[in-house]
């Protein structure tokens, strides 16, 4: 089992972003407190992961980019260690998913992992 995050896996593009954040777009979401996945097909990519994936977190709850951060890299490092969890799909194509950490306080590592665990069976299912 392949445990790194590949340069391949992070999502870049500004244009899959909009379309992600974008009001009654496309999107699905998959939501279990502090954190909410917005996912939805990527058009015409297919690649070996089976998603790529990006970090949000609110500069208007958290003003401290340190804590922004420290936020952004607990949750990649949960994504990291159960993205095994996403299976690729049938058609070949692959998500776009963007993590937005909605919780109004910094939360342990062991809580956003058990939280980003539940959130990728709600993208699965």
């Amino acid at each position: 089992m392949d445990v790194k995050f590949h340069p391949g896996e992070h999502l870049k593009s500004r244009k899959e972003i909009g379309r992600l954040f974008g009001r009654g777009g496309p999107g699905k979401v998959s939501n279990s407190y502090p954190i909410r996945a917005v996912y939805a097909p990527m058009e015409d990519r297919r690649t070996p992961y089976p998603a790529q994936v990006t970090f949000v977190v609110s500069k208007r709850k958290f003003k401290r980019a340190v804590d922004r951060n420290l936020l952004k890299r607990r949750m990649r490092e949960a994504y990291r260690l159960h993205k095994h969890q996403l299976p690729p799909r049938a058609d070949g194509r692959q998500l776009a998913v963007l993590f937005m950490y909605t919780g109004n306080e910094i939360m342990e590592s062991s809580y956003i992992h058990r939280k980003m665990q539940k959130v990728l069976k709600g993208i699965k299912n």
